[in-house]
């Protein structure tokens, strides 16, 4: 048995879900956006999917994915809630459960928070559920943030705090790469080959803590023999004051993405 699902607005984000969730043969999937031809694009050579040519078409469906621009809401909060789906998923950043709520006027609503890597089947994205969903729904919900990675649920008090390590985490990711390939140059191995060496070292070390399950204190002390190179490298990033500047760049993405929600 087939679940419908439609997705409102196939922009970048709204399309990775729906290239992921285009794949699995147990949903229709159904496309909606102002600009058709976005939704051709995922839809051209797969039966399971269908371009709507209004937004009403939506209705009936179980869940419906809202994934428009937050300064379009304004504009279709009428439209959407006139759908009255099983419950409603909101990737619009920003706009909290109480704003979904209101105007959407149901209770049983979800919004999501992913990184850019959904593009490529690997992002990390944070769930907020209301409490008025059901056990399955909240399952529904998980599978579908899930489609293009991996999925937490968090309190929505959290979501900041998830910017801070990803959502906006994933550039502090790219810093830190880019800063050791050039330290690779500097000692003479060739940038793309060294970003190349650093991106590889980076999946290494994640697929290790995620496989041993061991903390990252655990696994760092673990590489770091006396008097070796390894200890040699981690007093210079402690001397430099890394793990300080780590720390605030947390706090700082948290903290002007609590401000930006306020305004939002």
């Amino acid at each position: 048995m087939s679940i419908r699902i439609s997705v409102v607005g196939v922009g970048n984000m709204g399309g990775a879900f729906s290239e992921a969730l285009s794949g699995n043969r147990k949903i229709d999937l159904c496309l909606y956006d102002s600009n058709r031809s976005n939704a051709e694009k995922i839809a051209y050579g797969k039966d399971n999917v269908t371009v709507l040519d209004s937004l009403d078409q939506a209705k009936g469906s179980e869940i419906v994915v809202i994934a428009v621009k937050p300064q379009v809401l304004p504009s279709l909060w009428k439209d959407l809630a006139a759908l009255e789906p099983g419950f409603f998923i909101s990737i619009a950043a920003g706009i909290t459960l109480e704003k979904l709520t209101d105007n959407l006027r149901t209770d049983k609503v979800v919004r999501f928070m992913p990184n850019i890597a959904a593009k490529v089947g690997h992002a990390v994205t944070a769930v907020a559920c209301s409490p008025e969903l059901t056990e399955n729904e909240k399952r529904l919900a998980m599978g579908v943030a899930g489609s293009v990675g991996s999925a937490f649920e968090l309190e929505e008090n959290l979501f900041s705090a998830f910017i801070g390590i990803s959502g906006s985490g994933i550039a502090y990711m790219f810093e830190l790469m880019h800063q050791m390939a050039m330290g690779g140059v500097m000692e003479g191995i060739p940038y793309p080959k060294a970003l190349s060496i650093v991106a590889d070292t980076m999946l290494s070390a994640a697929h290790l803590q995620k496989s041993t399950g061991l903390n990252a204190v655990e696994l760092e002390t673990m590489v770091c023999s006396a008097k070796g190179t390894t200890i040699e490298g981690v007093a210079a990033l402690t001397e430099g004051g890394f793990g300080g500047a780590v720390i605030n760049a947390v706090k700082a993405a948290s903290r002007k993405s609590e401000e930006l929600e306020k305004k939002a």
